[in-house]
């Protein structure tokens, strides 16, 4: 195993933490929540003087932390103890914008070597997610009832739709979705969408106890539809962001009522050009990684190309040449594609994969399917092996082949 200098191993925890808070809020955010929490530290763990997160003038991360090489004269052992204490600190800075997983999310992000080495000194992520899970069930001290999820829930699609196309339209959807449904959910009866663009100091929703007495499945089930309805709707004016942030606008404690209530907001309604779509994204992002935004669109157009003849979906795809420094800007994926049978698409993925993970050789291919799950998000990774993706047997041949 590398032995890593204390620098090394510090830094690449703040670096992993700021990655995970900056995709959660900004930042701006980002620094100032980790710079408050090593200056805090800093009172027990004098050696800490020799971090600093230096704000926002810089765009990368690592030009963001600034690690003192005097650190690596402090004893491992306790650097373990200060990293343990700092994500525990973070994680309750955090509140609601951590999030269910924001531990999970910190270890996924971190290369196995690193994570194994901080394991050595104490801080095992695994059983820190545990216990944060834990506090957070423990910290309900009531329980939600029926009418506040329903109520919070048809809220933020509201909003979502909100900020992405007009109040407006937020208000005409909702009501009509609403409305539409009652016939298949008679629980949505219960249901009315106020107009607020025109009635003051009013809720938007309002939902009367009687939902309260129903079988909490009963209502996840028409909170399921209503969700999934929505994302339908929006298609790709809601795009790859939609399900972050519908999960963002919950807090732990409705987090885990949804998920009792049978509510999955990962499992939603993917047309297949967004799924098209967001695949290329993906593999743009992380082939990007390793090279340059022009380069990994090259390679997809290369790919596509060598493909076209058995997968003849793919001359649907169109690639500008003169745009590769655009990114997924430069790929546009038409309609037309919704035709192809879904189990043609997926193996026309399947096969892009392969070819490229093939081309990337053994250092660069390494992780490169779980970088590029994590970057998809389950949303789209369940639908994707829905239409026949195998992402473990890409991962499989790659290692067989090297």
């Amino acid at each position: 195993m590398p032995r890593f200098e204390n620098e090394e191993i510090l830094g690449r925890i703040l670096k992993s933490t700021i990655g995970v808070i900056r995709r959660r809020t900004s930042e701006a955010y980002a620094n100032v929540v980790i710079g408050n929490a090593i200056r805090e530290l800093s009172e027990k763990h004098s050696f800490l003087r020799y971090v600093e997160i230096q704000g926002t003038r810089h765009t990368e991360l690592f030009e963001v932390v600034a690690i003192a090489s005097d650190l690596n004269r402090v004893e491992p052992q306790k650097i373990g103890i200060a990293t343990k204490e700092f994500l525990e600190k973070i994680t309750k800075s955090m509140g609601k914008n951590a999030g269910y997983y924001f531990i999970k999310e910190i270890k996924e992000d971190l290369p196995y070597d690193y994570e194994k080495t901080i394991k050595e000194l104490g801080v095992d992520l695994d059983l820190l997610q545990l216990e944060f899970i834990t506090e957070i069930k423990r910290s309900l001290k009531s329980q939600l009832k029926n009418s506040d999820i329903l109520k919070h829930s048809i809220k933020a699609l509201f909003d979502i739709l909100d900020r992405e196309i007009g109040r407006d339209y937020a208000f005409s959807t909702i009501s009509e979705v609403v409305k539409r449904f009652r016939t298949e959910y008679s629980l949505l009866k219960y249901v009315t969408i106020n107009d607020i663009r025109s009635i003051q100091n009013v809720d938007l929703v309002s939902v009367m106890s009687n939902i309260d007495e129903l079988e909490p499945t009963d209502v996840g089930t028409a909170i399921q539809k209503i969700i999934q309805e929505i994302n339908y709707l929006l298609g790709e004016q809601g795009g790859f962001t939609f399900i972050e942030k519908l999960r963002n606008s919950f807090n732990e404690g409705y987090i885990f009522k949804l998920g009792e209530m049978g509510v999955n907001i990962n499992v939603l309604q993917l047309s297949q050009v967004l799924v098209v779509q967001h695949v290329l994204k993906a593999l743009i992002d992380v082939l990007s990684a390793l090279s340059t935004q022009s380069y990994a669109v090259l390679t997809i157009d290369n790919v596509t190309k060598k493909l076209g003849d058995k997968y003849e979906f793919l001359k649907y795809i169109k690639i500008d040449s003169m745009r590769y420094s655009e990114g997924i800007d430069a790929i546009s994926v038409p309609p037309e594609i919704d035709t192809v049978r879904p189990s043609e698409v997926g193996r026309g993925i399947q096969k892009i994969m392969e070819e490229i993970v093939m081309s990337l050789g053994e250092e660069a291919g390494q992780h490169f399917v779980e970088k590029f799950k994590k970057r998809l998000g389950k949303a789209y990774v369940l639908r994707i092996e829905e239409m026949g993706v195998n992402l473990h047997m890409i991962d499989l041949r790659r290692n067989l082949a090297w």
